[in-house]
């Protein structure tokens, strides 16, 4: 092992998964990971009797670690994020401690506790699709096409990001999601409606983007999303969205993120009586409990009203017999 042990290691399982990640997933992994080495470095600085290859690290450094992830004040979703990747590079030289310390003192290491996050109501939607508008020149065109693609499609940050122009079907209306989240493991590509409210937005965007790469003397490029400067078939980076998100949230005085478009779609379906099977396949969940558990679910008023009004059609159907119902001793188990 070289001069620099943790650096080295990151490397080496960075190289290992590179066939297993998408580019994208990749890339943050290595970033998060990389950040990581900087600061058990400085950790290292202040405490040099800690063991710097994550091969033999021990309960010292471990706990070293956890303490340092405390006091950077960072929410527990993220802590337990950091802490998977970490675990996952001690499995890769084969270092158990931090699986035995968790199983002896689940209560040190931090736990995620997630839930369903916040949708955007009607007027806060429409706020914040008026504030697109306010910006000007190219930035705004990819602002507009891209918030409201956000919300009417319920893509992944990455997914839109990533898309070619060819996945866009115009005669169709429908876009492929060629690279979904796990895209190499268990993903399969999927395809999503463009409502007619998102078409009139598409129509404009690609019109403007084939007078921006005009401008710029290119031909084409294979990007959906394209940059006004650099290499037209380079994807747009997460930077740029986000800087993008930031200026549209001041204008708007609405806070989100992107992930909340994605919520706010879901729940606008399922509030259509959409069922949350075909809600979960257009969000490409692999399962509804995903769906209902992080995501959406049905809104309490409409159910009791679902309920309702299905009672009230059995009730002329011979299948529901209300004399059964009167026999409640003969179920087995009531009570």
């Amino acid at each position: 092992m070289g001069r620099y042990p943790l650096k080295e290691t990151i490397g080496r399982y960075m190289e290992s998964n590179n066939a297993f990640l998408a580019p994208s997933s990749w890339y943050e992994r290595n970033r998060k990971l990389a950040a990581f080495a900087r600061r058990y470095a400085d950790i290292c600085h202040r405490n040099p009797d800690l063991e710097q290859d994550p091969a033999k690290w021990g309960e010292k450094e471990i706990t070293a670690v956890l303490l340092d992830l405390k006091s950077r004040g960072l929410s527990l979703a993220t802590q337990s994020k950091e802490l998977q990747h970490i675990g996952a590079l001690l499995a890769f030289v084969g270092n158990g401690t931090m699986v035995k310390m968790r199983a002896q003192n689940p209560r040190a290491f931090p736990h995620e506790q997630r839930s369903r996050g916040p949708c955007l109501h009607l007027d806060q939607m429409e706020r914040v699709i008026g504030a697109s508008f306010g910006i000007p020149g190219w930035r705004g065109e990819v602002a507009r096409f891209v918030i409201a693609t956000y919300a009417f499609t319920g893509l992944r940050l990455s997914e839109l990001r990533l898309a070619s122009l060819e996945d866009m079907d115009l005669k169709n209306w429908v876009l492929t999601v060629r690279h979904p989240k796990g895209e190499r493991t268990y993903a399969k590509p999927r395809i999503v409606p463009i409502p007619k409210g998102l078409r009139p937005v598409v129509e404009r965007y690609l019109m403007e983007r084939e007078k921006m790469l005009a401008r710029r003397g290119i031909l084409s490029s294979k990007r959906l999303l394209c940059k006004k400067y650099g290499d037209p078939d380079e994807p747009y980076s997460v930077n740029g969205l986000q800087t993008l998100k930031r200026r549209i949230q001041d204008k708007a005085g609405v806070a989100f993120q992107y992930r909340t478009l994605r919520r706010t779609y879901g729940q606008n379906l399922l509030d259509r009586n959409v069922s949350v099977e075909s809600v979960s396949v257009m969000l490409g969940h692999s399962s509804t409990m995903t769906t209902e558990r992080y995501y959406c679910r049905k809104d309490a008023d409409l159910a009791r009203l679902e309920v309702l009004r299905a009672f009230e059609k059995s009730e002329k159907a011979s299948s529901l017999n209300t004399p059964l119902i009167d026999r409640k001793d003969d179920l087995t188990g009531y009570a």
